[in-house]
């Protein structure tokens, strides 16, 4: 099994990240994957050099890591996919380099539906340092775009028939933490590089649907997510945010349906309003 951490900079944040995998994690059969892109932070590369070895001594050699360099602009999709072609796993894990593990078995949870003949895609519940929801699915069309089902929730709330706290169905699960098998990634032709950097996860997501599989979110799978620690949020920069826009109209024109029928998994009776109306 591999897991693809895209990465720049942001030493700190990547070294929890790789440890929490490597002290917590219960699976033991594991590669990480850094896909280095265009760092400039010295201190990035003198953690490469000390990073097998601190993972060997931190998991008892349960799993290793090496580096494959990107040298081409940011996009998330074309890193990904450089990613996984220099993975050697059958089954890939897709993570951000700002997340933690707390789950230890989340690579088994996750990797158990993937035994299912038709499941593609698996998505973990995510939190933020708060541990309120950050990720327990993804809806497709809601308020003109996409929205994380009942984020913001407790970590004990519920939610609308107990979805925040169930495994079942959703369009999209979120690319921070996501697990597809290689065969499935590479029918699909893995993530689609015209969305550099939003969208891709869920367009990949969909995609896979197309291709005769679900995507699944499990509640069991548990890790932190301190989301935009690496790129900041694209309001906060124009150009960040004009591109989102575009990769939003791109989005919308491949997937009408979802914006004129609304998500299958939300129910017609509720609001495509309100990320809290998760079927």
């Amino acid at each position: 099994m591999s897991i693809v951490i895209p990465t720049k900079d942001h030493v700190e944040t990547l070294d929890a990240c790789v440890m929490s995998i490597a002290q917590k994690a219960t699976y033991a059969n594991y590669e990480i994957v850094l896909v280095e892109n265009n760092s400039e932070a010295p201190e990035t590369f003198a953690y490469y050099e000390t990073l097998p070895e601190c993972v060997a001594a931190a998991s008892e050699c349960k799993g290793i890591a090496r580096v494959a360099y990107w040298p081409g602009e940011f996009n998330y999709s074309q890193i990904i996919n450089f990613g996984a072609e220099h993975a050697k796993g059958d089954y890939l894990l897709l993570l951000n380099n700002d997340t933690e593990v707390i789950s230890p078995d989340f690579i088994e949870e996750m990797m158990g539906y993937l035994q299912r003949p038709d499941a593609g895609v698996v998505g973990a519940k995510l939190y933020f340092s708060d541990y309120l929801v950050q990720h327990a699915g993804i809806l497709v069309g809601v308020r003109g775009a996409l929205a994380h089902a009942n984020q913001d929730f407790s970590a004990k709330r519920e939610g609308y028939l107990a979805r925040a706290v169930r495994p079942g169905n959703f369009s999209a699960v979120t690319g921070a933490c996501q697990m597809v098998r290689r065969d499935v990634f590479e029918r699909v032709g893995g993530y689609n590089e015209e969305f550099a950097v939003g969208f891709n996860d869920a367009d990949f997501c969909l995609r896979v649907w197309v291709a005769g599989y679900r995507t699944i979110f499990s509640p069991y799978a548990v890790l932190y997510h301190y989301e935009f620690t690496s790129r900041g949020r694209e309001e906060a920069n124009e150009e960040k945010l004009r591109r989102w826009k575009r990769e939003q109209a791109l989005f919308m024109q491949r997937w009408p349906e979802f914006f004129l029928d609304g998500d299958p998994w939300l129910g017609s009776y509720l609001s495509s309003k309100s990320e809290f109306g998760a079927l």
